[in-house]
């Protein structure tokens, strides 16, 4: 009896070393998994068919029932996990071109840039968060705690489940340099503080209100029940400093900090006149990005000089996503 979560269709050799292959290579690959796996129950449950546009046509439409973004993110999982299969010894017939989810950014709400008067506006307005119910007119720690993770977010770019991922110990304050243990697809990177963002943190660990542990494997932001600080409770503090500081619609979200990082880097390389394209990749690494297509869709639909460096980046870069793909 196959145990739950093996794979079992007539490619299941193939899925577990591509799999393998995805965490050779440095990712986590929890989610494609599990994307991978659905794929391979839907193989199992029909007959065995040798023709793989007939088989991603047929998944597809029996993903009808997802969001565009939904099917093609499993879509692609699936593609590439077949063109991997067919690579090695698999008889699958001619794989149909690669899905191109050039719809992708349309689907999803645009971003919204910030300027650096509404971030200002932004962060003041986490120091007026309403208090919890059980510190009735005290000034509450989560007020600092979001005007801190905020600003972190603001001047590194860092994603918000990395930020709130942060452990005390990831911060050197000596160096300035902040280490993201669990990015993205589990890998990486060190990151430069600023001294002004460093000297906020250890504000913020020194802070009376703070009753937590300072130890190095302590998380970095905190609850006011003296827990990590969840991503529900970070979206929704965002959403309530976002009324409170009388900032247009559409509402904002603690992504757009790190959209608005990016651009701004962008934005300021043209006006001093830099070599765009010698910056964007190191940009692409910073913001710990595993496709340089991911950062092409940064830099889309946010003004003609963006437009301009997006397609320069696309041209210099594009070899290299079959690569990091």
């Amino acid at each position: 009896m196959k145990r739950r979560g093996e794979f079992s269709s007539q490619l299941a050799r193939h899925f577990r070393r591509f799999v393998a292959l995805k965490r050779g290579c440095g990712a986590r690959y929890d989610s494609g998994e599990l994307e991978l796996l659905r794929f391979d129950r839907f193989l199992a449950d029909r007959p065995t068919r040798r023709d793989s546009r007939a088989i991603l046509a047929d998944y597809f439409e029996s993903l009808a029932h997802l969001t565009a973004r939904g099917r093609a993110n499993l879509l692609g999982v699936a593609w590439h996990a077949l063109t991997y299969a067919a690579h090695h010894g698999a008889r699958l017939g001619p794989l149909p071109p690669r899905p191109i989810s050039s719809s992708r950014f349309d689907t999803v709400r645009k971003p919204r840039i910030l300027s650096a008067a509404e971030t200002r506006a932004l962060l003041a307005a986490c120091r007026m968060l309403p208090s919890p119910v059980w510190l009735p007119g005290a000034k509450s720690l989560s007020q600092l705690t979001y005007e801190t993770l905020f600003g972190l977010l603001a001047v590194t770019g860092i994603r918000i489940g990395e930020a709130l991922a942060l452990d005390v110990g990831d911060v050197d304050f000596k160096e300035h340099v902040v280490t993201v243990r669990r990015g993205k697809f589990g890998k990486s990177r060190l990151l430069p503080l600023r001294a002004s963002a460093s000297n906020a943190l250890r504000r913020y660990l020194r802070d009376s209100r703070r009753h937590m542990s300072i130890s190095f494997d302590a998380p970095l932001f905190v609850s006011t029940r003296r827990r990590r600080l969840s991503q529900p409770a970070a979206n929704g503090a965002f959403r309530t400093a976002w009324t409170i500081a009388k900032l247009e619609d559409p509402a904002g979200r603690p992504h757009d900090l790190r959209h608005s990082f990016a651009v701004k880097h962008v934005e300021a390389w043209y006006a001093e006149g830099r070599d765009v394209g010698l910056f964007l990749p190191a940009l692409s690494t910073y913001l710990g990005h595993v496709s340089v297509e991911n950062t092409r869709l940064y830099l889309r639909s946010n003004g003609l000089l963006l437009e301009q460096a997006a397609l320069r980046f696309e041209n210099t870069t594009r070899a290299l996503d079959g690569v990091l793909s």
